[in-house]
């Protein structure tokens, strides 16, 4: 067999092992023809194709520059490059490169997808739309470029347009379970909170969902009658979202249901306190026997029909805690500035620590960390940061220290929903485009009477955020 052919059959076979989840196989096929073709950029493509299909995402990297530098005029290759990129948070290079693809072939539709998603990436949200509908104009009916233009109208504020092209997209790829939940999250967003829940049960087809969904050979609860029946309630995705929803569970115990929660294990302790939670065990612990099982976020849709139907009186979580007060002429504070960096929005919700150092400087004030890792580390460099938080067994230990602080400050994180859980004042810092639980042109929010909302007023911008908070804290300890 000639050596090109060769090379065409390991390429081949390489793509199909890729396409059926054998990523280290095929890794080895594509090793095996760059050993017949070296730096052929077309084999290289690939296996940064598969690299990035793995999570590999430097080496994918590393795959696409191959391919370019033997190909320059390689416009998936480049795309490519742009998007691995962008996931590193390596945003201005991921433009740098995009716009090489643009430049390249201005008509290819996936190269103003990864222009806007890198300028998304650098808050530059005005020219990120502008992007997106430049590749909208080329390819209409492509879904991911429109539901990528409506989450950055969204992020701008302009809801109505958002909502408009979620709903398009929907209608016309109506197994896109992505643009569902995107168009749950902007309904709920706007306080359309029946249809935004209907739309939000999309979310189990999403990729970061898909095997998510535990106890479905347990019959589903979407609102039977309960008395004298046993309910499986059990949490989903993050600790923010577990504890915002477990309000709930009071009212489903009210139903006359005897109550098995299912929580990660750092929540269980915390979760013991809550009224109606008759038995709470960690994920993966043995169930007894129950006639229902229903998530803890479904449990909105079956309560909470609009935002003046949410249950918000707190505390709904109780933890007792030794006095820790500060002096009398002192305000105590905790401090978190930044998020799970594997959360979608984080690099739109966390902060540097340096934005925040100013604040320390401030007299009469007690700063504790609230921030475990990522970011914990930071506070080495801040000794007046009274104390810290280290690294907590759960969260009913940070909720004990919380419930000695006069007030919190954070960023949208678990922090910020346990301090409203506790009915702890919290001051919560929020970026431009925000999560949909905290509304829009509102300070105060529905989910937690004790938080005022801070929120920038342009996106990426927290410098308006940080000068309010500066103004507020000084007024508190003024009154002290």
């Amino acid at each position: 067999m000639p050596e090109q052919d060769r090379a065409n059959a390991l390429l081949q076979e390489g793509i199909e092992r890729a396409k059926s989840g054998e990523i280290d196989e095929a890794l080895r096929l594509f090793d095996q023809a760059l050993e017949v073709v070296p730096e052929n950029p077309v084999v290289n493509y690939n296996r940064g194709l598969a690299q990035q299909q793995a999570g590999s995402i430097e080496a994918a990297i590393v795959a696409y520059r191959a391919a370019t530098e033997v190909l320059p005029d390689f416009t998936e290759a480049w795309i490519n490059l742009s998007q691995a990129l962008n996931l590193l948070s390596r945003c201005s290079e991921a433009l740098e490169v995009a716009e090489k693809a643009v430049h390249i072939n201005p008509n290819q539709p996936s190269a103003w997808l990864a222009k806007g998603n890198a300028l998304r990436g650098l808050h530059a949200l005005g020219q990120a739309a502008d992007a997106f509908r430049s590749g909208v104009k080329l390819a209409p009916a492509d879904g991911q470029l429109k539901v990528s233009l409506a989450n950055t109208t969204r992020e701008l504020g302009q809801l109505p347009e958002a909502i408009r092209l979620l709903r398009e997209a929907v209608e016309e790829h109506p197994e896109f379970a992505e643009a569902h939940r995107d168009l749950a999250h902007a309904l709920l967003l706007n306080g359309e909170y029946r249809e935004g829940w209907a739309e939000n049960r999309w979310r189990w087809g999403t990729g970061s969902l898909q095997d998510a969904k535990r106890h479905q050979s347990i019959p589903k609860w979407t609102g039977q009658p309960l008395t004298g029946k046993r309910v499986l309630v059990w949490d989903e995705q993050g600790f923010g979202d577990a504890i915002q929803f477990v309000r709930f569970v009071p009212w489903v115990a009210e139903m006359g249901a005897e109550v098995v929660f299912e929580a990660q294990p750092q929540l269980v302790r915390l979760f013991e306190t809550v009224n109606g939670a008759g038995e709470v065990i960690p994920r993966g612990g043995a169930l007894p026997p129950v006639d229902y099982q229903v998530s803890l976020l479904d449990l909105g849709g079956v309560f909470c029909s609009d935002p003046t139907s949410i249950p918000n009186a707190t505390p709904y979580l109780h933890v007792g805690s030794e006095s820790r007060s500060a002096a009398a002429d002192r305000i105590k504070v905790g401090l978190c500035w930044a998020g799970n960096p594997c959360h979608d929005n984080d690099r739109k919700r966390s902060m540097d620590f340096e934005l925040l150092r100013p604040l320390l400087e401030l007299p009469l004030i007690d700063f504790v960390s609230l921030q475990v890792d990522p970011g914990a580390g930071e506070v080495l460099a801040a000794p007046s940061l009274k104390e810290t938080l280290c690294d907590p067994v759960d969260f009913f230990e940070t909720a004990q220290l919380v419930t000695t602080l006069d007030l919190v400050i954070t960023i949208d994180s678990s922090v910020a929903h346990l301090a409203g859980a506790l009915g702890q004042a919290v001051w919560v810092l929020l970026p431009y485009g925000p999560d949909w639980r905290w509304m829009l042109g509102r300070e105060d929010s529905p989910w937690y009477p004790s938080a005022t909302l801070l929120r920038q007023s342009e996106p990426g911008d927290w410098s308006g955020p940080i000068r309010e908070i500066r103004r507020k804290i000084t007024v508190l300890s003024e009154l002290k």
